[in-house]
């Protein structure tokens, strides 16, 4: 079994895969074990002079998603519960902590919100644990990431390595853990684990793949759900029923799938979303990171309308929330 000492904190985190033998790098920089795509500005200039076969749909089928606003959470989120933000946001609580996923509260750099974030974000308090993914700006977002920070304090991040450092930079004052991947923390009924993704990470022209990139397992209550964060197909999904059993609930990526020549090694089609529940034998599948931001080719709708056809087809089961719908787990 593996330790790891984590940066700016002397917790000890336990590495729970015995035949992993660290990060696969070069020269100092991550990458992933299958794919190691890394979208050139080449391929960017490709995909952006390309024909778009939904252009016309974008631009006249309109997004209009079930908003259930949240102006607190007093009385609302009691017991193990989950609320979709948006994009890859959520809040989760489970074994009496409150967690926070990739909380992106307004508009990113270049790219405007398409859909209301849910909640007024000051209700986001008595916050434990602070999960980032990864660097890229729809996901480690630094003013939201300061505002939920002035509201708690007291709370943790916890991420890949690199991306603790440069949180830190920005908020000296924060408690942070940075893990590998298969590497554990364990806070009295709740296991967080940092798992492979297949992504990549970059915030600048000269730091890409400075940072680890990753999914989440949380288990906590008797029951666990895994997060994928951001990522493309890989056997890692085939890995989770092996190491934890099979997750009660998966929340997965179903958007900014398209083309899928340029889109297909980092983000999971709403097909291969539905793939990879099966082969992790998912309870309830949870779509993400869609209808939130314009990213990629297809329409805001397509990817939720697809998912839900599809997971009818092949008789899985999954829950399609709201934005800032109290699903109970």
């Amino acid at each position: 079994m593996g330790e790891h000492i984590c940066f700016r904190r002397n917790e000890r985190l336990t590495t729970i895969n015995p035949y992993w033998r660290g990060n696969p790098t070069v020269r100092g920089r991550f990458f992933n074990r299958q794919h190691r795509f890394r979208p050139g500005m080449g391929s960017v200039l490709k995909w952006r002079l390309s024909p778009n076969p939904q252009r016309k749909e974008k631009k006249t089928i309109k997004w209009d998603p079930t908003v259930h606003f949240l102006r607190s959470l007093d009385g609302i989120a009691t017991g193990n519960c989950l609320i979709w933000l948006g994009h890859n946001s959520f809040f989760l609580q489970l074994a009496g902590k409150r967690i926070m996923f990739d909380p992106v509260f307004g508009n990113i750099p270049f790219v405007k919100r398409q859909s209301t974030f849910p909640a007024n974000p000051d209700i986001f308090t008595s916050i434990d644990y602070l999960l980032i993914s990864h660097d890229h700006f729809d996901h480690l977002d630094k003013p939201s990431v300061g505002r939920l920070f002035r509201n708690n304090p007291n709370m943790t991040l916890f991420c890949g390595l690199g991306t603790g450092e440069l949180i830190g930079k920005w908020f000296p004052k924060m408690k942070i853990i940075e893990a590998g991947w298969y590497q554990q923390f364990l806070d009295g009924q709740l296991k967080i684990t940092f798992l492979p993704a297949q992504h990549w990470s970059k915030r600048s022209v000269r730091d890409g793949g400075q940072r680890l990139w990753g999914a989440f397992m949380l288990q906590g209550n008797g029951i666990s759900v895994y997060y994928s964060g951001d990522t493309g197909y890989a056997n890692h999904f085939q890995e989770i029923p092996e190491l934890f059993g099979a997750p009660d609930y998966a929340l997965l990526g179903i958007g900014a799938y398209k083309p899928r020549w340029f889109m297909r090694p980092n983000h999971i089609s709403p097909y291969e979303s539905l793939t990879a529940a099966a082969e992790m034998k998912a309870g309830i599948t949870i779509p993400m990171h869609y209808g939130t931001f314009d990213l990629s080719d297809e329409p805001l709708h397509d990817p939720p309308t697809v998912f839900e056809a599809e997971a009818r087809k092949r008789n899985i089961r999954v829950k399609i929330p709201a934005l800032g719908e109290i699903v109970r787990i």
